[in-house]
Order: C-alpha cells, then sequence, then structure tokens
C-alpha cells in the first residue's frame, strides 16, 4: 500500500518568494534599524511610552532585542530571519487559500501573492519586521479562525495588533468570518466581546490613540490625520497592489533584481505546469466567489485607507496586508481558468512586480521604495568606511559632534537616532550628537562633518587641522558655518575663551565682512558669559553693520540655534539690535518662515505676540502653523524616524 506523498506544492509559492527576495540578503542595516539595535534601556518598547507614537512590544521589545544579542554585526542574518517569517506568510496563505476554494485556488493565491513586488522590501528593510510579524499573525489568526479554533485565534489577533496597528484592520473581517462564508456562527459572544475588548484595552495603553484623540500631534510628526492629501496616496496604494507604478514614481528595469526575477518566473510556470498535469480535477471547496469577493473587499479596503488617512508619506510596503486579501482573491478567481491563461496572468504580474522593484521617485517627494532602501544600505555601508579610515579607534565614551551636509539617504538618522557608530565599533558608550545637541564634559571628543559625496571629515577645530577620509583637498572656508557652530555650542557649554579662540583661528584666515561678523559673534559669546566690558571693548573696535545685514546675521544665527537661548539672543546686542523690538522680532518670524523654518518662525511669532498683543502676522504664523501640525522650537527639528 503506498503511503499518500506529502503536500509539497504547498512549497512552490514560498520558493518564489524565497528567489524573489534573495538580493535582499546582502543589505545592510538602515534608516530605524539602528535605532531599534542601540535603544539599550531595560524594557524598552515592551511598556507603553506615553510620549511615543507606536506600541509594538513584540518586534520592538522582543525581537530587535534578540537581533541585537545574534546579529548586531550581521545584517544578513536579520534580513534571513525577517526572510524566513515571510516563507511562513507565503505558506499559510497558501494553506488557507486552498481551505476556502481547493488546492488549485491555493497554489495560484499564493503563488500571486509571492510575485507581489513589495514583499521583498520586507525582508530587504530589518524594520519592516514589524509588518511581517504582523502578517504572520494575522494569516495564522484567519487559518485558525476558519478551522473553528475562535479563542487561539483572538490571541493570534492580538499578537498581530501588537506588531503593527493595522493589523486592527483585519478585526471585522475575524468577527464576522462565519457570516462572510454563509456558514453557522461560531462562538458569536467570542467574537463580539472579546475583539471587542481587545481593540478597548489595546487604545486604552496606545500612546498613539492619545495623540489622535486629543488633537496632539504625534512623536513623529508625518502620523495623524493627514487632510485631502490621504486620496492621493490611496490612488498610488490601489496601483501598487496590481504592482503598477503609481503616479509621481518611474518605474526603471532594476538590472541587480532582474536574473533573480526570471529565475522565479521559470520555477513558477514550471511547478505550476507541473502541478497542473498530476492534480488536474483537484476539488475545490463550497465557498462562492461572491463570498471570497466580500471577504477580500472587507480586508484590503481598511488596510489600504488607514495608512493612506495617517501616515504623511507613501510607503507601498504598507499594501503587504491589503495584498494577502486580494491574493486569496485572485487565486480564487483564477482557480477554474484554464492554465495558459493562469500562467500567462501570473507571469505578467511578476514581470510587472519586477519592474515596480527599480521605481524611482520623479519629483521631490520622497517615497519608501526597494530603490530608496538600495541606496541608504550603499551610503550606509560608505559613510561606514569613511568614519572608520578618518578615526580608526574612539575611546569608550566618546561623544562624536557632528555637521551634515544635506546628503539625505537617512545618514543623519542612522548616526543620530540609530547611533550607527556604536554599532560600527562595537562600543556601547559612544554617543554622536549634532552640533545643536553637544554636552559638555565627555571624557573624549571627535568633531566630524560628513558632506555630499559621503566624505567623512575629521576636524581638529583648535588648530583648523583636518582629515578627510577622501584624501580631498579642502578649501578652509568650506567648513567655516560648521566650525563657527561647534564654536557656539563650545561657548554654550560653558568654555567662552575656548570658543572665542576658536572663532580666533578662523578671522585669522577670512577678510571682509566675515571679520565683522566673528568680531561680533565673539561679542555675543561674551555678553552671554556675564562678561560685558570685553564684549563693548571687542565692540567699540569694530565696524558697524547695516542694518538688514545684522537682521540677515541674526536671522542665520537664530535658524542654526545653538544649544543655550541665552547665548542666541545675545546676538541681538552683538550685532546692534534689540530682542525686544517687534520689527525685528516680526523680521525675523517671516524671513524664518519664508526660508522653511517653520517651528522656529512659529517660536518667534509667540515673541512677538508677547511684545506686540494681537499682531496679524504672528497670529498668521502661528495658524499655519497650527494647520501644519508644528509645534514652535527655538531649536531646528531633524530627521525623523520612519518606523511605520
Amino acid at each position: 500500500m503506498k503511503s499518500r506523498a506529502p503536500d509539497l506544492w504547498l512549497l512552490l509559492p514560498a520558493l518564489v518568494a524565497a528567489v524573489l527576495s534573495a538580493p535582499g540578503l546582502g543589505l545592510g542595516y538602515i534608516w530605524d534599524d539602528f535605532y531599534f539595535l542601540t535603544s539599550h534601556e531595560a524594557g524598552s518598547h515592551l511598556v507603553p511610552d506615553p510620549h511615543a507614537t507606536f506600541y509594538r512590544p513584540i518586534p520592538l521589545g522582543l525581537y530587535f532585542p534578540m537581533l541585537r544579542n545574534i546579529a548586531a554585526g550581521s545584517p544578513w542574518l536579520a534580513h534571513a530571519l525577517n526572510l524566513t517569517a515571510l516563507l511562513c506568510v507565503v505558506t499559510l496563505l497558501t494553506l488557507l487559500a486552498s481551505k476556502l476554494r481547493g488546492r488549485r485556488a491555493g497554489l495560484v493565491a499564493g503563488l500571486w501573492f509571492a510575485c507581489y513586488g513589495q514583499l521583498p522590501t520586507l525582508v530587504s528593510w530589518v524594520s519592516a519586521s514589524q509588518d511581517l510579524f504582523a502578517m504572520l499573525f494575522l494569516i495564522a489568526a484567519f487559518y485558525l479562525r476558519h478551522r473553528g479554533w475562535c479563542l487561539p485565534a483572538l490571541v493570534a489577533a492580538t499578537a498581530a495588533l501588537l506588531c503593527k496597528e493595522t493589523a486592527l484592520a483585519a478585526f471585522p473581517v475575524l468577527v464576522l468570518w462565519d457570516h462572510l462564508l454563509g456558514r453557522p456562527a461560531r462562538s458569536p459572544i467570542l467574537q463580539w466581546v472579546g475583539y471587542s475588548l481587545v481593540f478597548v484595552l489595546w487604545a486604552i495603553v496606545h500612546p498613539g490613540i492619545h495623540h489622535l484623540a486629543q488633537g496632539r500631534a504625534s512623536a513623529i510628526g508625518y502620523v495623524g490625520v493627514q487632510g485631502a492629501a490621504w486620496a492621493l496616496r490611496l490612488g498610488r496604494y490601489l496601483m501598487t497592489l496590481l504592482n503598477l507604478p503609481p503616479w509621481g514614481v518611474s518605474a526603471a528595469w532594476p538590472e541587480n533584481r532582474a536574473a533573480y526575477g526570471f529565475a522565479a518566473l521559470i520555477v513558477l510556470l514550471a511547478g505550476l505546469y507541473v502541478w497542473d498535469r498530476r492534480r488536474r480535477g483537484s476539488a475545490g471547496e463550497t465557498f462562492s466567489l461572491a463570498r471570497i469577493a466580500r471577504w477580500s473587499a472587507l480586508l484590503v479596503i481598511p488596510s489600504l485607507v488607514i495608512p493612506a488617512v495617517l501616515v504623511g508619506y507613501a510607503a507601498p510596503h504598507l499594501t503587504a496586508v491589503a495584498a494577502m486579501g486580494f491574493s486569496v482573491f485572485a487565486g480564487s478567481a483564477l482557480a477554474t481558468r484554464g492554465k495558459l491563461l493562469t500562467g500567462a496572468l501570473l507571469a505578467v504580474f511578476l514581470l510587472l512586480g519586477i519592474a515596480s522593484r527599480g521605481a524611482k521617485v520623479l519629483g521631490e517627494e520622497w517615497i519608501a521604495t526597494e530603490t530608496a532602501m538600495i541606496e541608504a544600505s550603499d551610503a550606509a555601508r560608505d559613510v561606514r568606511a569613511n568614519f572608520q579610515r578618518v578615526l580608526p579607534d574612539l575611546p569608550k565614551e566618546s561623544q562624536v559632534v557632528l555637521s551634515m551636509g544635506r546628503i539625505g539617504q537617512g545618514v543623519q538618522m542612522a548616526l543620530v537616532d540609530g547611533q550607527a557608530l556604536r554599532l560600527w565599533y562595537r562600543d556601547p558608550t559612544l554617543n554622536s550628537v549634532m552640533i545643536r545637541d553637544r554636552r559638555p564634559g565627555a571624557p573624549s571628543e571627535r568633531f566630524v562633518r560628513v558632506i555630499n559625496g559621503l566624505d567623512v571629515i575629521a576636524i581638529d577645530a583648535d588648530s583648523l587641522r583636518i582629515h578627510s577620509a577622501y584624501g580631498a583637498e579642502l578649501d578652509l572656508n568650506e567648513l567655516d558655518h560648521p566650525v563657527k557652530n561647534y564654536a557656539r555650542a563650545v561657548a554654550a557649554g560653558g568654555d567662552t575663551d575656548r570658543a572665542i579662540r576658536i572663532v580666533e583661528q578662523l578671522d585669522r584666515i577670512e577678510t571682509g565682512d566675515l571679520n565683522l561678523f566673528n568680531a561680533r559673534l565673539i561679542a555675543s559669546m561674551l555678553f552671554a558669559a556675564g562678561r560685558r566690558a570685553e564684549a563693548d571693548s571687542v565692540l567699540r573696535r569694530t565696524a558697524s553693520f547695516p542694518h538688514e545685514m545684522a537682521l540677515q546675521a541674526v536671522t542665520m544665527l537664530q535658524a542654526d540655534a545653538s544649544p543655550s537661548e541665552g547665548l542666541d539672543e545675545s546676538a541681538f546686542e552683538a550685532f546692534g539690535l534689540s530682542s525686544k523690538d517687534p520689527a525685528a522680532i516680526r523680521w525675523l518670524m517671516l524671513d524664518l518662515r519664508k526660508n522653511g523654518f517653520m517651528p522656529q518662525s512659529a517660536w518667534f511669532a509667540l515673541k512677538l505676540k508677547a511684545l506686540a498683543p494681537g499682531d496679524p502676522e504672528a497670529e498668521d504664523v502661528l495658524a499655519a502653523a497650527k494647520r501644519m501640525k508644528i509645534e514652535p522650537r527655538r531649536v531646528p527639528g531633524r530627521e525623523g524616524r520612519l518606523a511605520l
């Protein structure tokens, strides 16, 4: 008697997904990965933080601490674990669809899902484990719910919600599962009471829900009700669901991904052909396509609307939960079609998915594409190599003070929010800060500027000696602004004499208006230190600034605020202005707004209101800031974290 052959066909969609996702194994850590890997506080992310936007204790409180111990220096292992989770999702989805509409429907649904162009990004970006675990627990909840194991399904759905907020979109599907499929309800009280209770308790403890309920801006500024722009993002997400490049994005064939795509296409077509030959006539179950369509729509629509409404920029990977529902419908619809039509549609969908992976943004808007992830990984690797070239060793407890050019690609996010140096140098005592966040008294300090081209420049501010990773000959005038900002931070920390010596070093190589600026900058440091006689002496030897030039100089200093409000306010007197003059404050406020420094413009609007109550221009600035959900700030903001 022959034993029943194992259902190896279940593994075909997972194999296709593995081939398509394989290139992501070679990427490094990017963006939020660094932050989650270097968060060492005891219990970090396990309990709700009232100042946070998200509450995701399973991936952030459990998974990343595990990665910190086993894969901090091995990104490939973290990517491999993400890939393992993805393959489990694909296999469970294949199994679920087979229970709903038969084995051929399950196979085609699994293949359709595996060909979805955004799945590989969940492997390429380790922080997308939040999405992966939510999907894994959700698909497990669906399967358990269908099999009649209602309590385990509720537990799995709760776990999904503790991985990603978008899992909430699946709760109505789970509650109404029997109704959607037209079968007798199982444990209806458990469904309604259980899922409602989980939602209420989750909403009570979730800090982001509190922010939304109170109309406050989230800790991450792009999260919250976004206004009319959500319709544009929803349209983009609908196109993404079909592997089509949405407007604002150009599809470019990714040469470094094409070989994997064609290999996956061969596996898909060969596997489908062999299965159809051996499994011809495989019977489906009784659930009609119309019922599957309603089930799918109830999952897909909320899963697309929630991120479109609440997330302020396009993140295509957020459509992955919706893709699960759409794939089950697509597999069900194609289950009774011929193998030629089915194979052709799957092949076209896979090829569109490959093309979508090479998508590049056409305008200034930032979109989290796989191309952006590859660029961020390459940039992080280059910056790491350049840091270790100019600073082969860093003493314990070193403070690295950073000045950043407009380099993008998440480099500042990795270095400052993510404290990437702790991973790169394998030293958790290192601390990297922007100039404005410098703290005096560090046992050791290095001053570094990262510029366009990702060159890393170590600067000795006291001697003006520089060391470029690329060995470039740099004009010291290019470092004028960051060195002066560093001197201001030193003065803000109480070492006025050293700060003055740094500016005087620059003064020896600069001429004209820069010398006048330097003298008045030194005077502002002396005023802030309470050394008025010395400051007055400096000003008596210094030519006056034209009024408008003085306003421009002070505005520039306020736009790049130092750690000390007193030091920044002393600049008014040093440049012949008054911080109590409504006209001067109004000029600064409007100039800051015009140049995009809205938080600081709102800060000076509050000052102007105190000096001139009811000032219409101040009211207009504050109203604009409120509409934009921007809080008034004296110091400029920095790149926010991305973890969506």
